[in-house]
């Protein structure tokens, strides 16, 4: 048996919430090797703890406008790992808050104006990652992580002025607010050096609004926001130096609005993928992309639409040759209208490069119809 050290209470192992399954058996305190008493765990177990604090703020002059800036950030890291033999397990929990601010005040006195002005801008960042690795040195590893960010957004500025000329004062109000989050996460089964299988896929939504209102002999204002969403993801597999193939998807979407008082209101919607496939099997390499995009906007009793379909090819052999082509199908139209010409319109267009020995040679053409249009480019 060897020999225990006695600790003191302020030095048994905290339990971290949202921290890594590991990571919860072994957090202790910073910068220490954490010695646990619980003899079904195998021992000893190693943890590191490091972290920092930032912070600093300071005033300039802009004119007649002073202005403070200032960002705090706090940033904190534990690792905890495990030697089993010829294999390690490592877990590796992160966190970072961060906070930025600026203001803006400023008095005019002209001949032409008399006013004051006040804005400020804030930003808000809450950031959390883990990733936990399984290494074996004589074979692969196995590695697993996450990572969840939140940012929040705030603006807003207030200004009173007079025109002494005129007598006529003048009041503007703008606020706008935004939230996102974002949520990623990675996997990665390489069973030999070199040699595996690896995901990752992201997931993000947000939404800002916003706000003005002006006096100034009349009345104006107007409201607006955005809802988007998106996502995200990566699939390949890894031969090494023999060949490698991989694909990836993005899809994306917002939906907005706008008011302008006293009555004229906007709205539309938009929507986009991308998807690629692409290779590699010794010198030779190969990439197909496909990409389509709608927009709809309504404005009044006015429709409008575009949207656009587009594959391209990518083909080497090493310094040998390579060949690369384009095909874009897009449309656009609005409605209702009385011309024509303006309820639709579809273009075509495409390019092709080939390159033999270093010589390169290009050909393009665009087609349109409604009306019909074909030229060379």
């Amino acid at each position: 048996m060897g020999k225990h050290s006695r600790r003191k209470p302020s030095y048994l192992p905290k339990v971290a919430v949202g921290a890594a399954p590991l990571a919860l058996l072994l957090a202790g305190p910073a910068t220490a090797i954490a010695t646990q008493t619980d003899p079904s765990i195998p021992l000893p177990l190693d943890h590191q703890r490091e972290g920092s604090l930032d912070r600093g703020a300071g005033f300039t002059t802009e004119g007649d406008t002073s202005v403070f800036r200032g960002f705090l950030t706090n940033t904190e890291r534990n690792v905890f790992g495990k030697d089993l033999g010829d294999a390690k397990v490592v877990a590796d929990v992160r966190r970072s808050v961060s906070e930025t601010v600026e203001t803006r005040e400023s008095v005019t006195a002209r001949p032409d104006k008399v006013g004051a002005l006040g804005a400020a801008k804030t930003t808000e960042t809450l950031k959390q990652g883990q990733r936990e690795a399984v290494k074996a040195d004589r074979y692969g590893s196995v590695v697993a992580g996450n990572e969840t960010e939140l940012e929040r957004t705030g603006a807003r500025l207030t200004e009173v002025a007079l025109d002494p000329r005129t007598g006529v004062p003048t009041f503007v109000s703008q606020d706008g607010r935004g939230l996102h989050a974002a949520e990623g996460t990675y996997h990665a089964v390489r069973p030999l050096p070199g040699i595996g299988v690896i995901n990752e896929t992201d997931q993000r939504a947000g939404g800002t609004l916003d706000r003005a209102v002006r006096l100034d002999g009349g009345f104006t204002g107007d409201l607006g926001g955005v809802l988007e969403a998106g996502r995200s993801s990566g699939h390949a597999v890894d031969f090494g130096d023999l060949a490698a193939v991989g694909t990836t998807s993005t899809q994306h979407g917002n939906g907005r609005f706008k008011g302008v008082l006293p009555l004229d209101v906007g709205s539309g919607a938009a929507f986009g993928q991308e998807h690629a496939l692409g290779g590699t099997v010794g010198p030779g390499t190969g990439l197909v992309t496909t990409g389509q995009d709608v927009d709809l906007a309504q404005h009044g009793g006015g429709f409008t639409g575009a949207g656009s379909h587009t594959i391209s090819g990518d083909l080497g052999i090493g310094e040998v040759a390579s060949a690369r082509g384009t095909t874009t199908s897009s449309v656009r139209g609005v409605l209702p209208t009385a011309d024509p010409a303006q309820a639709g319109h579809v273009t075509q267009s495409g390019t092709l490069d080939l390159t033999l020995l270093g010589q390169p040679a290009h050909t393009g053409y665009v087609a349109g119809a409604l009306p019909l249009e074909l030229k060379p480019t």
